[in-house]
Formats: structure tokens, C-alpha cells, sequence
């Protein structure tokens, strides 16, 4: 499933064991005991995750999505120059658009859709449309 993480709570157990609340966008949150995989998450990008449904639905796998450039959230225009950070609602709605288009060009993979979707966002941050 691919999800954007909106934000991450830390917590702790009345034991002292260490785990998070994960929130995903719509409003969804999963739970996380996995110190690894909470290491490694970050809100605002995007992963592929495995989540173990249940009455705490539980996070046991989470994979960055990689775009043309890179994981980051910052998209850099064709200039060179570092343009403005798009919010995780502004990316999925870039990413709606293109898969809304997608019936019509040769998008073959998720990463694809994302790197069209990129390309859309610095298109419309840098004026375009106007």
C-alpha cells in the first residue's frame, strides 16, 4: 500500500518500551513497536509499507518511494535551483492528476507515476498554468 506520512507520535509503554503512532493522510494511523522501521520514517514522504491489520493495526514494513530525484521532498527545477517544498496534499494531488492521465501515456511503474508527478509540481510552483 502506498501511504505519505502526515506525522509521527513517539510514545512510550507503561514498561518504558518505546513505539509510535503514525499517521497517515485521510486520517488513518497505524502503530509502530519496530525501533528500525520507526528510525527510518520521516513526514512528508512517501512509502510502500505493509501494515498487519487488527484492532491496532500495526506497521511492520515501510519502503521509501524514490522518484527521479530521489526521496526527498524538495523538488530541484531544470535551473539547478532548489524550488519549494510541496506539501504532502499537494503531492497526492499532483500524483491524482497524473494517474487520472495515466490512461493515456506509458506510465509502467509507481515510481514513474512519481516522477510525473514531481515534474507536474515544479511546473505549477514555477507559474505554470498562470
Amino acid at each position: 500500500m502506498l501511504v505519505t506520512i502526515e506525522r509521527i507520535e513517539h510514545k512510550k509503554n507503561g514498561e518504558g518500551s518505546v513505539y509510535a503512532i503514525v499517521h497517515l493522510e485521510g486520517g488513518q494511523r497505524v502503530y509502530c513497536w519496530d525501533g528500525k522501521v520507526i528510525g527510518a520514517l520521516q513526514a512528508g514522504a512517501v512509502y510502500e509499507v505493509e501494515v498487519k491489520e487488527g484492532r491496532f493495526p500495526r506497521l511492520v514494513k515501510a519502503r521509501p518511494v524514490a522518484s527521479t530525484n530521489g526521496a526527498g521532498e524538495t523538488i530541484v527545477s531544470r535551473e539547478g535551483r532548489q524550488a519549494l517544498e510541496a506539501s504532502a496534499a499537494e503531492r497526492l494531488e499532483a500524483l491524482r492528476l497524473v494517474l487520472t492521465l495515466a490512461q493515456w501515456t506509458r506510465l509502467d511503474s509507481v515510481d514513474a507515476a512519481l516522477a510525473a508527478a514531481d515534474k507536474v509540481l515544479q511546473w505549477l510552483k514555477e507559474g505554470g498554468g498562470r
